[in-house]
C-alpha cells in the first residue's frame, strides 16, 4: 500500500502537508502502510492479551520505520536530498521546551489519503482497502520530482458511517456524530470526514489515565475510572491536575511500551498502550466489525492487582474490587470525593464506587488537592476541592 504526494497535489492542504518543513528542497513524498497483526489486534480487543499487540505494534512500527530509513538510502544514492519521517511520536519544534506542542512534522493520514493508499473514514482515521486502519503509515520526503499517484475512487470507499468507531470510543471524541463534518483540500480535491472534538479527550483516555465506558460494562485496558467530562472545557482539570498524577503514581502496566520524549520527560514511563478502539474495531468486512465490536464490550473491565497484573473481570465485580481498596489505594484509579463533579456535566460519574456516599472530613487530608478556581470548567462551583 504506497502514495505518492508532490507539492503541487497537496497544495492549500493543513499546514501538516508542507513538505518543506522538513525538507527545505522537497518535491515528492512517499506514503506506505504496513499492517498489523489481525490476531493481536482481536485478543486486545476482547482483554485476553494486551502485550501481544503492544508488541506487534511496536515491531511492526520499527519495521515501517527502517524501510523509510532504507527508502530514503536508495533515493539519496540518486543524487537527490531525501528524508524519512518517523511514523508517530515526532512533532514540530516550533517552541523547543513545549513538550506540549503535538503539531506533527508531517501528517501521514493526509498524505495518505491525497495519495490514494486509503480513504478517510467516519472517523478521520485512514482505510485502507485491504486492512482497514489497522496499518503504521510511514512517509518519506525527497527533492525528488516523482509522479504522483491518485486518490482511490471514493465510491470504494466501505465506510458506511456504521458509527462502529463512535461506539468503541469511551472519550465522546466523536460525539458530533454525523451533524458536523470537517472538509481537508488538497491539490483541488475536497475530503470530508466528521467534525473531531477536542484531542485532549482522546489522549485523556488513549492514555491511559481513565478508560471506564459510561455504561460501566466494559473497559479499555486502563484500569482507572476517572469520569470523563461532557464538555471539552472541562478536560483539562481533571486530566492533567487529578488523573495524570494518579496515572504516574500507579504500578506500570505490564507487557512492554513505546518510547515517548513527551510522556518520558512527564512520567519517566514508556507509552503503554491501551486504548486505540476506533482504530481497531473498524474492519472492510461488516460481519468482522460488528465480531470486534462484541469483542471489545463482551471483554469485561480491567482491574489491576496490587502487583501489577491485568484481569479482566464483569462490571459488577470490577466495582467491587475498587470499592474494597484501601482509600489511599483507590484514589490512584477513581477520584476520593465524587461529590466534586457535577454528575450533570460528567459521563460515568455514577459508576463510582463511592458515588452518592459522604466523605469524612478526614479523608481530605490524603492526596493531592486542587484549588476550588480549578472547578471553574462547568463543575460545582460549591463542591469541595479535587482531593485524589
Amino acid at each position: 500500500m504506497v502514495g505518492i504526494t508532490t507539492a503541487d497535489t497537496l497544495a492549500g492542504g493543513p499546514p501538516s502537508t508542507d513538505l518543506t518543513y522538513v525538507l527545505e528542497a522537497a518535491r515528492s513524498a512517499v506514503t506506505f502502510a504496513v499492517p498489523l497483526d489481525e490476531n493481536k489486534t482481536r485478543d486486545y480487543l476482547g482483554k485476553i492479551d494486551r502485550a501481544g499487540h503492544q508488541k506487534d505494534y511496536t515491531r511492526t512500527s520499527i519495521i515501517a520505520d527502517g524501510i523509510a530509513a532504507q527508502l530514503a538510502s536508495f533515493i539519496r544514492q540518486f543524487g537527490y536530498e531525501t528524508t524519512a519521517v518517523m511514523q508517530n511520536l515526532v512533532f514540530r519544534n516550533d517552541k523547543p521546551g513545549d513538550l506540549n506542542h503535538r503539531t506533527p512534522d508531517i501528517s501521514h493520514r493526509y498524505l495518505a489519503v491525497r495519495g490514494g493508499v486509503g480513504w478517510f473514514g467516519f472517523s478521520g482515521n485512514v482505510l485502507t482497502p485491504g486492512h482497514g486502519p489497522n496499518v503504521i503509515l510511514v512517509s518519506v520526503v525527497t527533492a525528488a520530482k516523482l509522479i504522483p499517484t491518485d486518490p482511490l475512487p471514493p465510491e470504494e470507499n466501505y465506510c458506511d458511517d456504521c458509527q462502529a468507531c463512535n461506539t468503541a470510543c469511551p472519550s465522546g471524541f466523536f460525539r458530533y456524530g454525523k451533524k458536523e463534518k470537517t472538509s481537508v483540500t488538497m491539490g483541488g480535491i475536497e475530503f470530508i470526514y466528521t467534525n473531531r472534538r477536542s484531542y485532549d479527550r482522546c489522549s485523556y483516555v488513549c492514555s491511559g489515565c481513565t478508560g471506564l465506558h459510561a455504561s460501566g460494562q466494559w473497559s479499555t485496558w486502563s484500569p482507572a475510572r476517572f469520569p470523563i467530562p461532557k464538555e471539552d472545557a472541562d478536560i483539562i482539570p481533571i486530566y492533567k491536575k487529578v488523573a495524570f498524577e494518579a496515572r504516574s503514581q500507579r504500578p506500570e502496566l505490564p507487557g512492554g511500551g513505546m518510547q515517548s520524549p513527551i510522556t518520558y520527560g512527564k512520567t519517566r514511563r514508556d507509552v503503554t498502550l491501551t486504548c486505540g478502539n476506533c482504530m481497531h474495531v473498524c474492519h472492510p468486512d461488516k460481519q468482522e466489525r460488528d465480531r470486534r465490536v462484541k469483542l471489545l464490550q463482551k471483554g469485561g473491565v480491567i482491574i489491576q492487582q496490587e502487583d501489577g497484573s491485568l484481569q479482566s473481570v464483569s462490571g459488577d465485580e470490577a466495582r467491587e474490587y475498587v470499592a474494597a481498596m484501601a482509600p489511599d489505594r483507590r484514589a490512584l484509579y477513581e477520584p476520593a470525593h465524587p461529590e466534586s463533579f457535577d454528575p450533570k456535566r460528567f459521563f460515568g460519574l455514577k459508576n463510582h464506587t463511592q458515588y452518592g456516599q459522604q466523605k469524612d472530613a478526614s479523608d481530605r487530608k490524603t492526596g493531592i488537592a486542587i484549588e476550588k478556581e480549578s472547578l471553574s470548567y462547568g463543575t460545582n462551583p460549591e463542591a469541595p476541592p479535587f482531593v485524589i
